[in-house]
């Protein structure tokens, strides 16, 4: 009967599962901030609100940085694309040095963008035949955004409330759980918070160390504003094939403006750094809290990834710390064998 019903719940709960898994994340990675607040005199409330508004300020103050240099940098294209389109658009001299295509291309080129609005004719064409498809893109883009824009306030809502009701609710989800799975239960709630908040942490440093490092990087290469894209890039860190995606359109930037062996050099450095990073660094960080191997670690992100996306981040160095504790006796008093406990989780157990 309880599993019938966990089932049905579920299954009306399908499309909130989502919102309701982040917002329970949350809560368990600020847990530790939240028990000193309140230890400080804070009411339930102020804390709650502090926290939230720091996790949005976090989130939201970048992307609104991001979309005023965005558009500060699409006037300058325009500015650019409209002095070539008047002038005519002169063949790079890469383009002659190509094998075999370097004089179809050359003669292409001399045609269409060297004269005199050439540019703007080839724009428009390439514009008229992506039109239908940009259409049908930005027709199905709006109903995702605005279920996106829900489920996000949901997560919010939730975390706000988890955060006023925290004691009530750890008392429902601990009921639940002993009735449930009386033998496991204890060990479970005490690897959920350890795994959880070593894979925030192994994300949140291994992003921070990424900027730093390609933003230095940047900078070596010739790339303009190289500190503003360290931030960009350590942002994008945080979501799996974030950070190729930055230092791939920083090396193609570099190779459009006619430096090839700085982009060249860029691309191999960020591809060697982030296998380091990704197969090392990463797994080491967030196996040290539940004492978990490296390849444990590394197959629970990459299957958890691959499964079920960024929740995935999460749910799979759990998994296999659960795994872990089962193959090392699966006794009540093994997990202290793997977990690695400190200050926050003392003060949040």
């Amino acid at each position: 009967m309880p599993l019938a019903f966990a089932v049905a719940l579920a299954v009306l709960l399908k499309h909130f599962l989502g919102s309701l898994a982040w917002a329970a994340l949350l809560a368990v990675i600020t847990w530790p901030l939240h028990e000193r607040l309140l230890k400080r005199g804070w009411s339930r409330a102020a804390s709650a609100a502090t926290l939230l508004a720091a996790i949005i300020v976090s989130f939201v103050a970048p992307t609104i940085f991001l979309f005023n240099t965005l558009s500060h940098e699409v006037a300058t294209v325009e500015r650019l694309l409209g002095q070539f389109n008047n002038t005519g658009l002169p063949a790079p001299e890469w383009l002659a040095r190509l094998p075999v295509v370097a004089k179809p291309a050359m003669e292409w080129w001399q045609t269409h963008l060297a004269v005199p609005g050439g540019l703007n004719t080839f724009l428009q064409g390439v514009a008229g035949g992506l039109l239908p498809h940009l259409t049908s893109t930005v027709g199905k883009l709006g109903p995702t955004i605005l279920a996106n824009a829900l489920y996000l306030f949901l997560s919010l809502l939730t975390l706000f409330v988890l955060y006023l009701e925290g004691p009530a609710v750890v008392t429902y989800v601990d009921h639940a759980g002993q009735r449930l799975i009386p033998k496991y239960y204890g060990v479970l709630r005490r690897l959920l918070p350890l795994s959880v908040r070593g894979t925030a942490l192994g994300l949140c440093s291994v992003a921070v160390l990424e900027g730093i490092v390609l933003g230095i990087a940047y900078a070596i290469a010739g790339a303009p504003a190289p500190a503003i894209l360290g931030v960009i890039t350590g942002y994008l860190a945080l979501i799996p094939g974030g950070a190729p995606l930055s230092f791939t359109s920083v090396s193609l930037l570099l190779l459009g403006q006619g430096h090839a062996g700085a982009a060249l050099g860029l691309f191999s450095w960020g591809a060697f750094e982030l296998f380091l990073v990704d197969k090392f660094v990463r797994p080491k960080l967030i196996g040290h809290r539940v004492n978990l191997p490296f390849l444990a670690v590394l197959f629970g992100l990459l299957g958890g990834v691959s499964t079920l996306g960024v929740l995935g981040l999460f749910i799979g160095p759990f998994m296999m710390a659960v795994l872990f504790w089962w193959l090392r006796g699966g006794k009540a008093d093994a997990v202290h064998e793997i977990a690695v406990p400190d200050k926050g989780d003392k003060q949040a157990a």
